[in-house]
């Protein structure tokens, strides 16, 4: 009689598309949306808020935005943050992250460092804004008394979000975070739509990941990013109840080798079983 086994391979197109992802990876490059640092950007008191990085979107702060002394460990003597708890900033450029624009970029990154306060927001289902992209693509806070859950939403074609990544952060601690969205090499789809794989990094190490489908709602707002509250035009709303500094945003991805193995197995399937006769 005849004995089966199961044999396990590797086929060949994963293989390759695996150490295709790596290249693309390792020469990836970023492009800035903004970023600002305070006071370079902001006095306090002027009506915009300098873009440092040579793209050109300023912001404008909204409802009673200040700045604040503190800054993470090891930040740069003189920096200060801005402290978002009566109000935020929004860049007067709208439009910024559209889909076609992302899908062409290959994916977008958020960066800030960040303290919560501890304020447990009762309003907006206890949310709290940090990056916002037109109410849709966010990296938040939902909060409860004594911790909160950093999370990183995609909003679909009806505006209802998903919460991708997310990971628990305390109050009155500081938090460098990098939010990614990497469309590995995705175009948009017929809906408009595009796929990828988001990644939430707290303090240099990967928190969470997941895959993430980014819809076309946002196109249709002509909306602002918000920083430290949402991102839309209606004053000060879901605002974050802390000390924000030296947020930015850029199209593209760079992502950590960490990032790029998980993407990689998660996304490819490498390992395939065949049963076959002997």
């Amino acid at each position: 009689m005849k004995r089966h086994k199961i044999k396990t391979f590797t086929p060949i197109s994963a293989v390759a598309a695996v150490f295709g992802l790596a290249a693309s990876s390792l020469n990836a490059q970023t492009t800035p949306v903004f970023e600002y640092g305070f006071p370079a950007s902001w006095n306090g008191t002027d009506t915009t808020i300098t873009d440092v990085s040579g793209a050109g979107n300023n912001g404008v702060p909204i409802g009673t935005l200040s700045l604040d002394s503190v800054a993470p460990p090891g930040a740069p003597g003189g920096t200060q943050s801005i402290n978002t708890t009566a109000g935020g900033v929004l860049t007067s450029a709208t439009a910024l992250l559209n889909n076609a624009t992302v899908a062409s970029a290959g994916g977008f990154t958020y960066n800030l460092s960040f303290m919560w306060n501890g304020t447990d927001s009762s309003s907006f289902g206890h949310t709290e804004k940090l990056i916002d992209y037109a109410g849709t693509e966010s990296l938040q806070l939902v909060t409860t008394s004594g911790q909160a859950s950093l999370q990183a939403a995609f909003a679909n074609n009806a505006g209802a979000e998903t919460i991708v990544t997310s990971t628990t952060i305390l109050p009155n601690t500081w938090y460098n975070v990098k939010f990614t969205f990497n469309t590995i090499g995705n175009s948009l789809d017929v809906n408009g739509d595009i796929g990828g794989t988001a990644a939430l990094y707290v303090n240099g190490s990967l928190a969470s990941w997941g895959a993430a489908l980014k819809g076309n709602y946002g196109d249709g707002l002509n909306r602002p990013i918000g920083v430290g509250q949402l991102g839309a035009n209606f004053g000060y709303l879901v605002g974050f109840k802390g000390d924000i500094f030296d947020p930015s945003v850029q199209l593209g991805v760079v992502p950590e080798p960490s990032a790029l193995a998980l993407g990689a197995l998660g996304g490819l399937g490498l390992m395939f079983f065949r049963r076959r006769k002997s």
